[in-house]
């Protein structure tokens, strides 16, 4: 079925055209400036409050985390899912003045006293020196891009190929570019789709990414925290096909600071005649597990359960109105498929 042109937005057309953009640009550059011309305390002192006023006047985003914390936790208390879903709301805050923050506190192939990694020692500097090639995937949680500083920090490190999507207004995409460069990675744009990570295998390198669980319409289905979702699955087939060895790695922020710390990773080995949708629930299971023990550190705001398949219910209707358990369990009720099957 071919793919329906998405119309581009005003908003959009005017990150991009010319004189727009570099009114907004002109501006990026002033306000990020004063919010961070003291360092990173200063800086983390205004996040706090643009995330409390973003809390109250993005009214949708702060909906869309309300239901995602809704639908993955039901069993926590209201209190609690309403203290995770906002505290995420200043982690996404946090994450953005960080890329403002990285190059004048992080240097590859150096130490930096913001960062905790593993020792020196570690298998996992094994792993990845290793002329073989390797998925590093992560997920949206804490700082997804400085957990690449555990390799960056090495002084005979070999450059992590991040694979990320190109962002907008491009002088945004400059600044978080240039942030991920400081932490030893080479940087390539996810335009190319699969060839990026041909690439990277035949040349045996360790590529970084992110799966996300909104695969689209037409992705296989597995569940997330239960719920049932579609699943990003074509790095899958490269993984069974090129014997790509997958190391699952995050960190988290410590405190309510500029302060980091790498968590132990996690390495999977797969058979050719692995099932690929068993790679999926094992990633699926280790960012479960991850969210569980750092839920206000997860980037709820986006809509990992949008995608919809022929029969299934919107997840984010009656966006004003809070889950009852009734209801949840009405958005889990999807036609042809069984959590107990996949399982199986």
């Amino acid at each position: 079925m071919p793919k329906k042109k998405k119309k581009k937005r005003l908003g959009s057309k005017l990150l991009v055209w010319a004189p727009s953009r570099i009114l907004i640009e002109l501006w990026m550059r002033v306000v990020a400036f004063e919010l961070t011309v003291f360092g990173h305390r200063w800086a983390y002192f205004w996040a706090r409050i643009i995330s409390a006023v973003a809390w109250v006047l993005m009214a949708r985003l702060r909906k869309y985390a309300l239901r995602n914390v809704d639908l993955c936790f039901p069993d926590k208390p209201l209190a609690e899912r309403n203290r995770i879903a906002k505290a995420s709301f200043k982690h996404n805050v946090y994450s953005f003045f960080d890329y403002l923050l990285v190059p004048r506190y992080f240097k590859a192939g150096n130490k930096s006293p913001y960062f905790e990694g593993t020792a020196d020692d570690h298998p996992f500097f094994d792993w990845y020196k290793a002329i073989e090639p390797g998925f590093n995937m992560t997920l949206h949680l804490g700082q997804f891009d400085i957990c690449c500083f555990n390799i960056g920090q090495d002084a005979d490190h070999k450059p992590l190929m991040l694979i990320v999507k190109e962002v907008r207004p491009p002088l945004l995409d400059r600044w978080i570019n240039k942030s991920r460069a400081a932490l030893g990675n080479e940087v390539v744009h996810a335009d190319e789709g699969g060839k990026v990570y041909l690439r990277a295998i035949q040349q045996k390198r360790k590529c970084g990414t992110i799966v996300d669980q909104n695969g689209g319409d037409f992705a296989p289905v597995e569940t997330f925290f239960g719920v049932p979702c579609t699943w990003q699955a074509d790095w899958t087939r490269l993984v069974l096909k090129r014997k790509v060895r997958l190391c699952y790695h995050a960190c988290v922020r410590v405190g309510d600071r500029f302060q980091f710390r790498y968590l132990e990773p996690e390495f999977h080995d797969y058979g050719p005649d692995a099932d690929p949708m068993q790679i999926i629930r094992d990633y699926r299971d280790w960012v479960e597990r991850i969210v569980r023990e750092h839920p206000d550190q997860y980037m709820w705001v986006h809509r990992r359960f949008k995608a919809r398949k022929d029969g299934w219910p919107d997840r984010y209707k009656n966006l004003n109105e809070r889950l009852t358990a009734e209801a949840r369990a009405g958005m889990l009720d999807v036609p042809d498929f069984s959590p107990a099957e996949a399982e199986a």
